[in-house]
């Protein structure tokens, strides 16, 4: 089935540390019920969990030369991720983020930022991209001058060579003039793939829907805002659609938009409508809400399909046969 994709930005070495209810005084301890290492990030985790889902993917990224930045790579070609083209800077950290997740599935973030920011245009491989038909920009956010100076001319590339662009956002908290800095992306952009607080952020409006439309105005194609429990929003020039979410017992939120980004894109490679890609990805989504880690859950595309169909009356439609 797969066409393949590249996934380009961040990659992360998560720690997830399960429940935590507050960190203990002095040199105090605490027991605990679950911990996890996953390669992580808006590149490194939509990455693996296409993978999972049956997606041939390559990864670029800035990681250390470290352990953590062994451990990334090691996890990712476990789920069959191509991580050949990951560049190794010398002296430099890999980011890596402690998330203790409290009992009703918040995480806060300790976070080191480490190598993520020193990705440069020498670290691109364009024949890669012009042989993708798929190219996701995970955290332009956090790229430093790769973000604004860089990623416009991959995506002009990847367009050119045919390939189906998506962008998603990292931090919730944006740089200022992070919209207009990124002027020259949005029209490059075919699916943009923010949260409702990153899209709130971004464009300083309030309203979801308003806010989207800001973004395709700007020349974004179609906007696909994730919302938390009250599902998704697809916004074109043509109306809104609204995707409703699945529910779920939810144990930590860590990775449900990137595991969206990937059932979404998923769902185009398979030729599906983007209402019905957006869809797997809301499945994808709550799947990974269910566990600890940002690709927990997910197994493959068949067991992500047969939770969407135990489930589809809750969004009002069967996965597709």
């Amino acid at each position: 089935m797969s066409a393949p994709v590249v996934c380009i930005g961040p990659h992360i070495l998560d720690v997830a540390i399960r429940p935590v209810t507050e960190i203990p005084a002095g040199q105090g301890g605490a027991l605990l019920e679950e911990t996890r290492i996953c390669a992580a990030g808006t590149a490194a985790g939509t990455a693996v969990d296409l993978a999972k889902l049956g997606a041939a993917v390559s990864t670029i990224g800035a990681v250390g030369d470290d352990a953590a930045g062994r451990m990334v790579a090691m996890l990712m070609d476990g789920h069959g991720v191509d991580v050949s083209r990951l560049a190794i800077k010398p002296g430099a950290a890999t980011s890596t983020t402690v998330l203790p997740i409290r009992p009703n599935g918040e995480r806060p973030t300790l976070h080191l930022p480490g190598a993520t920011s020193l990705l440069s245009a020498e670290d691109m491989d364009w024949e890669l991209l012009a042989r993708a038909a798929y190219v996701h920009i995970g955290g332009p956010d956090v790229l430093a001058e790769f973000g604004t100076e860089v990623v416009p001319k991959v995506l002009d590339a990847a367009r050119a060579a045919g390939a189906v662009t998506t962008v998603d956002l990292l931090r919730t908290s944006l740089p200022e003039r992070l919209l207009d800095a990124m002027a020259a992306v949005w029209p490059l952009v075919d699916y943009f793939l923010p949260n409702d607080d990153q899209l709130r952020a971004l464009t300083g409006v309030e309203d979801l829907l308003q806010a989207g439309r800001a973004l395709v105005e700007r020349g974004v194609g179609t906007v696909a805002v994730t919302a938390g429990a009250d599902g998704s929003f697809l916004i074109t020039e043509a109306g809104t659609v609204h995707i409703p979410a699945f529910t779920c017992t939810v144990v930590d939120t860590t990775g449900c938009g990137d595991a969206y980004t990937a059932g979404f894109v998923v769902g185009l490679q398979h030729g599906w409508e983007p209402m019905v890609a957006a869809r797997l990805g809301t499945a994808a989504a709550a799947l990974v809400a269910g566990g600890l880690g940002s690709d927990a859950g997910i197994v493959d595309l068949a067991g992500t399909l047969q939770f969407w169909a135990a489930r589809a009356e809750e969004i009002g439609a069967p996965p597709p046969r």
